[in-house]
């Protein structure tokens, strides 16, 4: 009988004690045990890979790089290039890439493995495509660090091979965009410019060939240099002209105008006002004469010209495009690879249930004292 009341009066006092300290219990105990149980009794090991790597241009400069990229053997660059990163950044958690990792690696099935605890796995088999987004990106950590440019990436899975292959496939996802990225500086510049050079190529082709058909109808193959000897000789016959008649005039007066010296010198001075006076409409004729012939050629001659220093001013720009181009190309270098993980780091049990312990005591604390306040305040 002592023994059943002393039995009864101690879970008495244990019920009393247990009434005290309701609220303790309640707000600081309970909570924690409930997640206490949890995470040591069915929460899912995760498992981490994780990767470094920079972009960096062709033309970096040193500033900002640091001693890592020295150690390297290139420098990142400035702030330009980090703007790449962030961009690769946004990429790698958008919708894009996680639909691409659905439809090529199965990402829901990644993690809904058999096994994962069911406040951990990602409860529906064909998730919309936000809420796939929000629990992809709550599974991976992008970081940047200002200083060296290198971006950290981690990715947490329920298996090392899930984590690992998840992780690769980003590195693999970010190279693509920052190909691409080149690809859109190559086109903006680069084909823009070749347009321009093909259509001066173009351009400096079909006026030679104008030329050429030219030369080939006037039956010529230097107009220019067939006018100058034409005139030439229009000047050497001009002179013997002159001469001619001048001794003509000495002899008239002299010499009977029947005399055969005369009529002879009379024949020449004719053939040569004959042969001046040809010569003469074939450089300044209508026509076919040289000077018709002269003007169309040197008009083609003069659009050859023109045609040919915008081809090589062109061809100029474009070699500076393309050496413009090579100059921003981007380039993601991988620092550190991505790891195959051996053991769980995740969840972090001890640390999760201090930090919710010390919050929840806080919590406790600051509501008691407000709690006494208030009924010192009623009293």
């Amino acid at each position: 009988m002592l023994d059943a009341k002393s039995t009864s009066g101690q879970f008495t006092r244990l019920l009393l004690s247990l009434k005290k300290y309701r609220r303790f219990l309640l707000v600081v105990i309970m909570p924690a045990g409930l997640l206490a149980t949890y995470l040591y009794g069915f929460a899912s090991d995760q498992y981490e890979s994780g990767a470094d790597f920079v972009i960096r241009r062709a033309d970096a400069s040193s500033s900002g790089a640091g001693d890592v990229g020295q150690l390297l053997g290139f420098n990142f660059g400035s702030s330009s290039t980090l703007s790449e990163a962030y961009l690769v950044e946004d990429y790698l958690l958008s919708h894009d890439v996680v639909a691409r990792l659905q439809r090529e690696d199965n990402l829901v099935a990644v993690f809904r493995r058999p096994g994962i605890d069911w406040i951990s796995r990602l409860w529906s088999a064909q998730p919309e495509p936000e809420r796939l987004l929000s629990y992809y990106r709550n599974k991976i950590t992008i970081e940047q660090d200002t200083e060296t440019g290198i971006t950290h990436l981690q990715v947490h899975a329920f298996s090392p091979a899930d984590a690992h292959r998840v992780a690769s496939k980003l590195l693999h996802l970010g190279e693509e965009r920052i190909n691409a990225l080149n690809a859109r500086t190559i086109h903006d510049q680069v084909a823009t410019a070749g347009h321009q050079l093909q259509e001066a190529e173009g351009a400096l082709l079909k006026v030679q060939s104008k030329l050429n058909s030219y030369r080939r109808v006037r039956e010529d193959i230097d107009p220019e240099g067939t006018g100058k000897a034409q005139i030439s000789l229009v000047t050497t016959l001009t002179g013997q002209l002159v001469a001619a008649r001048a001794r003509m005039k000495a002899m008239e007066g002299v010499i009977s105008p029947d005399s055969p010296q005369y009529i002879a010198l009379r024949r020449q001075v004719r053939a040569l006002e004959s042969q001046v006076a040809g010569q003469s409409a074939r450089i300044a004729g209508q026509d076919q004469s040289t000077a018709t012939a002269l003007g169309g050629y040197e008009d083609l001659v003069l659009r050859r010209e023109y045609a040919a220093k915008r081809y090589a001013m062109v061809s100029q720009q474009y070699e500076q495009a393309k050496a413009e181009a090579n100059r921003k190309q981007l380039y993601l270098v991988r620092v550190v690879d991505a790891n195959m993980p051996v053991r769980s780091l995740f969840p972090e049990r001890g640390k999760i249930v201090l930090t919710v312990l010390f919050g929840l005591l806080l919590t406790y604390g600051i509501g008691s004292l407000l709690l006494a306040g208030v009924k010192e305040h009623h009293r």
